[in-house]
């Protein structure tokens, strides 16, 4: 909160609106704010809510649902035809911005999908504390903050498209890496896979913000970054919505699957349960809890198994989430370069 507060009033000191921003309103859009105010209320509570309650098998659910969806489309008619919309959804006529948007909700699901998981697969599955956790994040923002001068340079010599696609694919690697995890995995052995996304990720964000914003008019600048940046929002929050639903029904998935070699006939069982018997009788177990203990060892050892696999299917699943956007990249338009000394310049 210190470090906002005194952002806010640099802000307030530093930054000064152009001429054209300073056009004043005629009137407030009160309507648009209330039916934006609500879809988004309603959406945050569907996501938030929505495992904890079985999805559409709630009331609450089916309920949020229709007055998020009503809303939504309230708010787009009604910013239609407003004079001064609080959102103004005709801009999205711009393609560039509407396909820009379209692949930050995409990336928006994929970045903070792996941002709520990352810190859970460590702390449930290999123990980490809450601090080691966080600094597991650590390797991909240097490596962000490292390339992101590096982007910047690149972006005017190198067509867009090509460096979107050069992140994603990056970006799909380090994806690849994550979806062959196991239990036996350290701390050492996530940092180089999370150095490769945190390499991808700034060609992807940086030049995907500035493309899509290029050809928008000035005076509309502030309200097509706000709609880029709300696309990038919403796909954040389907985002831990999406990645928590998977892992609680990949977990059910995968456990019903490793039951099913929980035979009496599997040797792999028999030499298990041998030597869980000899280290809990070393441990000094009552040997009438034997059979209770070995059961429950097993029991703990298939739900981290199937968890850890769940985790694998996540990665795989927001790995082809980035891998589906490149059609979209090729769609995005060539950014014109104006030849040296053409119209007086150079």
């Amino acid at each position: 909160m210190p470090v906002s507060i005194v952002g806010i009033l640099m802000v307030a000191i530093f930054v000064a609106d152009p001429p054209y921003l300073r056009r004043g309103l005629k009137r407030v859009d009160w309507q648009g704010i209330l039916l934006l105010s609500v879809a988004l209320t309603s959406m945050q509570v569907i996501l938030e809510r929505g495992q904890q309650q079985n999805w559409f098998d709630s009331n609450m659910i089916r309920w949020g649902t229709a007055v998020c969806v009503v809303s939504f489309i309230g708010l787009i008619y009604w910013e239609l035809k407003a004079d001064e919309p609080v959102v103004n959804v005709r801009i999205l006529r711009n393609l560039p911005l509407s396909l820009g948007s379209i692949m930050g909700v995409v990336f928006g699901i994929a970045l903070f999908g792996t941002t709520f998981i990352l810190p859970q697969f460590t702390q449930e599955l290999l123990g980490y504390s809450a601090y080691e956790a966080g600094l597991i994040l650590a390797p991909r923002a240097f490596m962000l903050l490292l390339c992101m001068p590096l982007v910047g340079r690149l972006y005017n010599p190198v067509d867009a498209r090509i460096l979107v696609l050069f992140g994603t694919l990056v970006t799909c690697w380090s994806y690849y890496d994550l979806a062959r995890l196991s239990l036996e995995q350290g701390f050492w052995d996530l940092v180089p896979t999370l150095m490769i996304m945190g390499i991808g990720m700034p060609f992807m964000f940086i030049t995907l913000s500035t493309l899509s914003l290029s050809t928008i008019p000035k005076a509309d600048m502030t309200d097509a970054s706000s709609l880029y940046t709300l696309a990038r929002r919403v796909g954040g929050n389907i985002g831990y919505a999406l990645v928590a639903t998977l892992v609680a029904r990949g977990q059910q998935i995968h456990r019903v699957e490793l039951s099913a070699f929980i035979t009496p006939y599997n040797p792999n069982l028999a030499d298990f349960q041998r030597q869980a018997a000899d280290l809990l009788v070393q441990a000094g177990l009552n040997p009438a809890m034997l059979q209770q203990a070995k059961l429950g060892l097993l029991n703990t050892l298939v739900n981290r198994q199937a968890t850890m696999m769940a985790y694998n299917d996540v990665s795989w699943i927001l790995g082809f989430l980035f891998l589906a956007t490149i059609p979209i990249t090729l769609l995005l338009p060539v950014r014109r370069r104006k030849r040296h000394g053409q119209d007086g310049t150079a």
